[in-house]
């Protein structure tokens, strides 16, 4: 039977909980019913509460890999997730857009120290690359503030060619309503507050089904928005702190 499902991929790390990385990324995948494969960036020794060491994949191993898949699949869509440092994730972005000029390049920025990411230095040019090169970047209220600043409305005077989806989950009074930039201006995505509820992973899921969502043919906006809803309810699943997938056809 031919296969009649996009192709869409996470390079991203590998937490043995199946809570977050490419393995929540790949059951995010299969829900969303897109054809989903991984390359793992890192070893992670953690549970689903405690994060204890990282080991990384060095970048060789990771290109070829991608040099591999890509000579035989279209991939629509790429989500990236924990990466150990910029220079690694630009050779990612760079040898992505060489293999496929059309794909779609979703972004979620770990900058947590246990991922060991550095944008301490030549941040301006860091940012300008990865918003002339990523069509999402998906940051939470901290990490965005720790890229581009404690005020949103400083991208309203800039003409960026990607979008950036600041998620709502830290926001201080506005908890569950995240900002799409996009277009030079903000699109506001409604949703629930948990008051402090979540589950390990939430924004891997999240960035993996929007990727999945783009791979299907969908614009951004929905994209956003229907990849939310499904976080919600991957939160609202079970009272543990690893949540459930639901299907979502």
């Amino acid at each position: 039977m031919k296969n009649n499902r996009s192709y869409c991929l996470s390079i991203a790390g590998y937490d043995p909980t199946a809570g977050a990385g490419v393995l929540a990324d790949v059951k995010t995948f299969e829900m969303f019913q897109v054809y989903g494969m991984a390359i793992i960036t890192s070893n992670t020794l953690q549970t689903d509460d405690r994060f204890l060491s990282v080991q990384w994949m060095d970048i060789e191993t990771i290109k070829n890999q991608m040099e591999t898949l890509f000579s035989k699949y279209d991939f629509k869509a790429l989500k990236i997730g924990l990466v150990e440092n910029f220079d690694t994730l630009q050779q990612i972005v760079l040898l992505a857009k060489k293999l496929n000029p059309t794909i779609q390049i979703v972004w979620d920025p770990i900058l947590k120290s246990s991922s060991g990411f550095d944008f301490h230095s030549n941040t301006s040019l860091k940012l300008i690359f990865l918003e002339e090169n990523c069509s999402l970047i998906t940051p939470n209220w901290n990490e965005f503030a720790s890229l581009w600043g404690n005020d949103p409305d400083i991208l309203l005077d800039r003409k960026l060619n990607t979008s950036i989806l600041i998620k709502g989950g830290h926001r201080q009074g506005k908890k569950g309503c995240d900002l799409l930039y996009i277009h030079g201006d903000f699109v506001k995505i409604d949703g629930i507050s948990f008051h402090g509820k979540s589950k390990h992973g939430t924004g891997c899921v999240l960035s993996a089904a929007i990727a999945a969502y783009l791979a299907k043919g969908n614009d951004l906006i929905n994209s956003c928005t229907q990849a939310k809803q499904y976080v919600e309810q991957f939160i609202l699943s079970n009272e543990t702190n690893l949540g459930y997938h639901y299907d979502n056809k």
